[in-house]
């Protein structure tokens, strides 16, 4: 049978319809179950490093939070997650107790205190070291002299006292990675009060009472329904 010109073209239309139907919905229904599938291996990623961080297992929830933060590069609570992470890993390898050391250097000379600086470093293979002095010219020398050994210096003024404390060893890469990951957090969602908290609980480890208080505050603004945070910003103050 020989097709007239008006319903052959119908036809050849209706097949290039029904193609193009077929593509296009085929498709979005492809692309909807891949990123349904990806959703759902990034929340069991993050179940499984945040279930592996709870038993203890420090090095496992890194390696998974860090597959996890490959799949959301931007996601900000991976990174606060991570942080976390490395806090604990920062603390775990200071051992059972914090300062490592601690020293308070009363008529000691500049020399004197770099001597003590180093013995301090030679028996702490990893964790922090606090100095406190009423002399800048002592607390400048120990500043200068741990920076130079390869430690991390924070440093607080309270009325006549300087409180230095040094971050060495395994403790300081693993806690300065929880404060840029704390950081990156808020760079991607500056309304996340938890990275806040968290950022106020690394300095105040470190000795840096006044950022820890402005971190806290900001968390506090974020979230006044933290009652364990008003409670310790409430003792504080007093």
């Amino acid at each position: 049978m020989k097709l007239q010109l008006p319903t052959l073209i119908a036809v050849c239309l209706a097949i290039v319809l029904i193609g193009s139907i077929y593509f296009f919905v085929g498709d979005k229904q492809q692309l909807g179950i891949a990123v349904n599938l990806e959703s759902e291996e990034f929340k069991q990623l993050r179940t499984h490093a945040t279930d592996a961080f709870n038993a203890g297992q420090l090095q496992q929830a890194i390696e998974l939070y860090s597959e996890a933060l490959k799949m959301r590069p931007e996601n900000a609570e991976i990174y606060n997650d991570l942080g976390s992470v490395y806090y604990e890993q920062g603390l775990k390898y200071a051992g059972p107790s914090w300062p490592s050391w601690e020293q308070e250097l009363r008529d000691e000379s500049r020399d004197e205190a770099i001597a003590e600086l180093k013995v301090a470093i030679n028996k702490t293979t990893s964790g922090a070291i606090i100095f406190k002095t009423r002399h800048d010219a002592v607390a400048d020398a120990i500043e200068v002299e741990a920076k130079q050994l390869g430690g991390e210096v924070y440093r607080q003024r309270w009325e006549n006292e300087i409180t230095l404390t040094v971050l060495i060893g395994e403790t300081k890469v693993y806690l300065l990675r929880a404060r840029d990951h704390y950081m990156r957090a808020l760079d991607l969602k500056t309304t996340h009060s938890v990275a806040y908290r968290n950022l106020g609980s690394f300095y105040m480890k470190v000795g840096r009472t006044d950022i820890a208080l402005d971190h806290y505050e900001e968390a506090y603004k974020l979230d006044p329904r933290d009652a364990e945070l008003e409670e310790y910003l409430n003792q504080f103050r007093k």
